[in-house]
């Protein structure tokens, strides 16, 4: 998840930093019901994340992940996430569900826990309303929050605290039965931080913008 530097690090290096140590994902690339149960859904995106520096040129790294989510039961799936920088596994609990092929509003949770090579782990927490449209398309909005705890800090002697908040859009295309594309965009902006370090996002809020694939089998 988000990276961390002690204060006095520039703004170009702050952003070189995050390139090198590397975010875990804040986009969901995927809808805001669980897959069906016994129906396995598999999952790529691929996009770029950067944060603007002031007095400084914006830095664009690629992302790329694959993933599953199986389907548990009606209101409950389970999925993993293998990113460049990690990996994500969530439980997604269905809170309301739209009638299939109607026009509905959706509500899911989709608490995780989230591993960023080589010493963050994060605990999030994204809920996802969709407006599930005719067709099997569906326009996805998903606000989250996060806490990520840096393990990398020796001389802390314990693990430096971080808390993000943000969000994602998506718009979900079911452009063939099975398969459907899913272009988003997500932003996580810093709220607090340990003491005497800043987060990757201390200069601004970070993006990410990814195209993602779903096919459910």
């Amino acid at each position: 998840m988000p990276v961390s530097a002690r204060f006095g690090v520039g703004g170009p290096a702050l952003v070189v930093l995050a390139a090198l140590t590397g975010c875990s994902t804040y986009t969901v690339v995927g809808r805001a019901h669980t897959v069906e149960p016994g129906h396995v859904e598999l999952l790529a995106a691929a996009g770029a994340s950067g944060i603007a520096v002031e007095h400084a040129d914006p830095g664009l790294y690629p992302r790329f992940e694959v993933g599953g989510r199986y389907g548990v039961s009606e209101r409950l799936a389970l999925g993993l996430r293998v990113e460049d920088s990690g990996g994500l596994a969530t439980a997604r609990i269905q809170i309301l569900r739209a009638p299939a092929g109607r026009l509905g509003l959706e509500v899911l949770a989709a608490p995780g826990v989230a591993y960023t090579y080589p010493d963050k782990l994060s605990v999030e927490l994204p809920i996802l309303f969709g407006l599930n449209l005719r067709g099997g398309h569906e326009l996805v909005v998903a606000p989250r929050v996060v806490e990520t705890l840096n393990f990398g800090e020796a001389n802390l002697g314990r693990p430096a605290q971080f808390v993000f908040v943000g969000g994602s859009v998506a718009f979900v295309w079911q452009c063939l039965p099975s398969v459907a594309l899913v272009p988003e965009l997500g932003v996580l902006a810093n709220v607090y931080s340990e003491p005497g370090f800043a987060s990757f996002t201390a200069a601004g809020p970070a993006l990410q913008l990814s195209i993602g694939v779903l096919w459910d089998r």
